[in-house]
Order: C-alpha cells, then structure tokens, then sequence
C-alpha cells in the first residue's frame, strides 16, 4: 500500500502536465485606466498636502509614482531629470503658500503594459507673495511593473496666462537680490 500511495503520488505532476494550465486573468483594459485616472488624483491630492505643510516628504511621493530613471519635460521646454524635479519641490515647500490643485479633462488610455494619462492641472498659489494661477496641460506615459504603474515619462506645457506669470515672478526675484 505504501509502494502504490508513492507511486501514486510520483505520477501525480505528470498527470497534471497533460492539463491546460488556467492562467489567472489580469486587470481589464477598463480596470487599468480606473486605476490610472485614481493615479492622476491621488498624486496631486497627496502633493496638494504637501505643499500646503500636510507633513509629506515630496521626495518619497515622487519616487512612489515616477520611474527613477524618467526625465520630465517643464512647461518652459527644459527637460530635467526626477532628482531636478525633487529639488525644485523641496525648495518651493517654505515659499509656497494658499496652494490648491484641480484636475480637469483627464483621460486615461491603456495598452497592455503601457498607458497614457492627459489631463490639465491648474495650480493656484503665492509664491514669495505673488499670486500664481497655472494652466498646465500635462501628459504621462505609464509602464506597469508588476502589478502597478510607474510613470516613465512626463510632459507639461502651459498658456501665455501662465508663462507671463513665470517671467514676472523670475523678475522679481531677480530684483530682490
């Protein structure tokens, strides 16, 4: 009895390789844009938080969301690296103040283990007592790693509006110094 219970058991995996093996399904397409689009939301709430002094590293947000390796296009055509992204945040947290973010017109369109998500972000805030309200269309491109996202690449662009607001808060920090 021992010797057919052994047996038994050795032809066991065999039998099994005869089988169709049932691959677990993955998210639906519908799913991963969901999850894109709360994506969109959750990082700009959580930097909302952080910039208003909600205790929140900005260093450990953006490596939770960005690829280590992504370069970010600004609104000014510069393309930076996230480290540039990292300091120009850290640097802003003790000049910002009023701060407050809204996403508008998102979308989000996933492709097997690519996505994009576009959006505008517009930011209302006072830098160095100046009021700055942006207009910021912006665009990521989404790789899924594992079973969640990392953007890999991050595009902003701006309107006139905007961009004249940058120029007058650069010549005013240029006249303070």
């Amino acid at each position: 009895m021992k010797l057919s219970l052994v047996l038994a058991l050795m032809l066991l995996p065999a039998c099994n390789q005869d089988r169709p093996q049932q691959e677990v399904p993955g998210p639906t397409v519908a799913e991963d844009e969901a999850h894109i689009s709360q994506m969109v939301a959750s990082f700009h709430a959580s930097l909302g938080k952080a910039l208003r002094g909600g205790g929140i590293d900005t260093d450990s947000l953006v490596d939770a969301y960005f690829d280590k390796d992504i370069y970010y296009v600004t609104p000014w055509g510069w393309t930076e690296p996230l480290d540039s992204t990292k300091s120009r945040f850290r640097k802003a947290l003790g000049r910002i103040k009023d701060y407050d973010n809204k996403v508008e017109f998102q979308q989000a369109k996933a492709y097997g283990d690519g996505a994009y998500a576009s959006f505008i972000l517009r930011q209302n805030s006072t830098i160095d007592g100046q009021l700055l309200e942006e207009y910021l269309p912006t665009t990521w491109i989404l790789e899924r790693r594992g079973t969640s996202w990392k953007i890999v690449r991050a595009h902003r662009s701006t309107d006139y509006e905007t961009f004249q607001q940058y120029i007058a808060l650069q010549k005013k920090r240029e006249g303070s110094k």
